[in-house]
């Protein structure tokens, strides 16, 4: 993340520093040196190529002492290059060491907020931190306590109420160096920590009396549980206050290397200068030094060192090259002195891998115990799976093909031959009655024939009707059963009517009949399919995963946050005037440097290429990268990033959301 951002804030400057030959530059014979030096210089910038180039041009002080080149030689041309490309990446690596140095107590500050925030979280820790060899140290100590208080050495000595002196005596907590030992940052504290306050009551009893006993043992019985929740939670507190203590000096490194690095950015404009007057002079065959080189190495050894014992370029250059190498080893060495660092991987790991192979151990020994039950239950798996997507899946999907295919030409409740064999049996019927009771002849009864299609009974029913006056001489006599057994068929024939109505409308809707016996089936396998999708696989989700778009969102509060109010160090003194003013001081500049190279790496690594999204994501980084920009314009640029980039994010969700790093 670091050498991107550095990479991208000096590339600007990238075409200052290459080499311009003009028509007038007299090759010379003895430049391959010069010429390799500045092949090698082409490259990323390190500490090997900037000190090497630093050896050459000492032992290839052109400008000085070479006073028979001519100004308009090839070697001086090259020379200048390799001059211009050493400052250049010099100050690259500047930038990249602050704001590695400065990323790196953030991201160890953050980590120890984390451990501090929750109780889980510092238990563990303790544990994780509690290997054989401290607990060796501490056994040891404790043997020197012990022998310098004049106590025999007896196992008596290592009971609870023994090894609790240690810790504190009646009413305060007194540190000793048995839990100086376990947590050294109290070496620089007080001597006693506050604990625990008795309890007294809170009305007073006469004396001798019951009630005065009863309380005397209730505040006995409160002290010592207050006293024995102490004691337990005692080691938590103060691994919570060195956690604490921790992050707090991991903040102040890294406002430190932050302001450095502040200043660093504010130089690129002289830096700037400096190298285009350089290059102007190179193209124009001047060989007069270049002052504004000078006062920006000047400049740049006071912000990185603060002490400036040189005037000349190449003892600036020099110097700022030693400063940067023990700067290195003064960082490392004070991060180590106070213990800022995080635990070492196999420090965290060590209570699983503990816990690990038993854990294991016992698991196969049960699994292979219960081998018959759980292969019986496999197979029930096995065989539920099978039936589950046969019944429910692969079936239904046939008939949903079938149900396309076929276009459902058979009935689902009654089929149409049986609806026209009643038809036409109703009709044989009444044409029977009617030629025989009312003598119809072909013409009448082809209109009747007509009426019946249509569902019109009305000569049956004068019949009926003349039938039913006198119902028992026609029952027996007359056509009274005909008429009843007709108005029956037609009933039938109505009904087989409904249901073909009925049938018909089901046929309409057989498709989606089709589909919702199968969408059940469809659901739990999207549910089950997304969920093993999410547990097997490793790539993030839609923009880095909430994870990664928790961090940006945090990282975008805190830049709104430096810009609104600026954060000031120890040694600096209140300036209300300074506050309100709209310019950017050197300490918020560098914080927001962070904050932005992750934005930037965000955007770079996360949002998908060639999109508009990461175009304009990026378009609105540089615009907050720019120095020239002040404090109110920078708050609109952050207002703009809201409003175009917060619900495509999703930052309005996560407002609500916990950060999990």
């Amino acid at each position: 993340m670091t050498s991107n951002f550095a990479v991208h804030y000096t590339e600007r400057l990238i075409p200052l520093t290459r080499l311009q030959l003009s028509t007038q530059t007299k090759p010379t014979s003895d430049g391959g040196t010069l010429k390799s030096t500045h092949a090698m210089l082409q490259g990323s910038p390190s500490k090997a190529t900037v000190q090497e180039s630093v050896d050459f041009l000492c032992t290839f002080s052109v400008r000085e002492d070479k006073p028979g080149l001519q100004s308009e030689s090839e070697e001086l041309v090259f020379y200048n290059a390799v001059f211009r490309k050493t400052i250049f990446n010099l100050y690259a690596l500047a930038v990249d060491l602050y704001l590695e140095e400065s990323s790196a107590a953030q991201l160890d500050a953050e980590w120890w907020a984390d451990i501090e925030q929750s109780t889980w979280s510092v238990a563990s820790y303790l544990l994780q931190c509690a290997s054989l060899f401290i607990v060796r140290c501490e056994l040891h100590i404790v043997l020197q306590l012990i022998q310098a208080q004049k106590m025999s050495v007896r196992l008596s000595a290592f009971c609870p109420s023994s090894v609790a002196r240690f810790y504190w005596d009646a009413a305060p907590i007194r540190l000793n160096p048995f839990t100086v030992a376990l947590f050294p940052y109290l070496r620089n504290q007080s001597c006693s920590v506050a604990s625990f306050s008795p309890v007294t009551a809170g009305k007073s009893t006469r004396p001798n009396s019951l009630v005065a006993l009863a309380e005397k043992i209730r505040v006995g019985v409160m002290y010592s549980i207050q006293r024995v929740i102490s004691f337990l939670l005692f080691p938590l507190r103060l691994a919570r206050e060195e956690c604490q203590l921790r992050r707090k000096e991991l903040e102040k490194v890294r406002n430190e290397r932050a302001e450095v690095l502040g200043k660093l950015l504010e130089l690129r404009p002289l830096l700037a200068n400096g190298l285009e007057a350089d290059f102007n002079g190179s193209i124009t065959g001047s060989s007069i030094d270049n002052q504004a080189l000078t006062a920006f190495l000047f400049e740049f050894a006071v912000v990185t060192s603060g002490d400036v014992s040189q005037k000349a370029s190449l003892p600036l250059i020099e110097q700022l090259l030693g400063a940067f190498k023990n700067h290195g080893i003064i960082h490392n060495a004070y991060l180590d002195a106070h213990d800022l660092r995080r635990p070492s991987r196999l420090t965290l790991l060590w209570p699983r891998l503990f816990l690990l192979p038993p854990l294991m151990l016992y698991c196969a020994k049960h699994i292979y115990a219960s081998r018959a039950t759980l292969a019986d239950l496999m197979l029930d798996v096995v065989n539920t799976v099978q039936n589950f997507f046969k019944g429910w899946l692969f079936d239904p999907i046939k008939d949903v093909l079938m149900t396309i295919r076929a276009g459902g030409e058979d009935g689902v409740i009654v089929r149409r031959e049986a609806v026209a064999a009643d038809l036409d049996s109703l009709e044989r019927m009444t044409l029977a009655l009617a030629r025989e009771k009312l003598s119809y002849d072909s013409t009448q009864l082809e209109a009747l024939s007509q009426q019946i299609r249509q569902g019109d009974l009305t000569a049956v029913l004068k019949i009926y009707e003349e039938d039913i006056k006198n119902p028992v001489k026609s029952a027996i006599t007359g056509t009274l059963l005909r008429s009843m057994f007709i108005q029956v068929q037609k009933a039938k024939v109505d009904l087989d009517q409904a249901l073909a109505g009925i049938d018909k409308l089901l046929k309409s809707q057989e498709l989606t009949f089709a589909f919702v016996g199968v969408a059940p089936a469809l659901a739990v396998i999207y549910v089950a399919g997304g969920f093993l999708r999410g547990l097997l696989s490793i790539r993030p989700g839609r923009y880095g995963g909430k994870l990664r778009k928790t961090s940006v969102w945090l990282a975008m509060r805190r830049i709104e946050r430096l810009l609104l109010f600026q954060p000031k160090l120890s040694h600096h003194h209140h300036d209300t005037e300074n506050l309100h003013s709209d310019t950017i001081p050197a300490l918020t500049t560098g914080l927001l440097v962070l904050s932005l190279a992750h934005l930037r790496e965000y955007a770079l690594t996360s949002l998908p290429a060639r999109s508009r999204l990461r175009e304009g994501f990026l378009e609105d980084i540089e615009d907050l990268e720019d120095p020239g920009l002040r404090r109110s314009e920078k708050l609109r640029i952050i207002d703009r990033m809201w409003k175009s980039w917060g619900k495509e994010l999703g930052w309005y969700d996560l407002a609500g959301g916990r950060s999990t790093r």
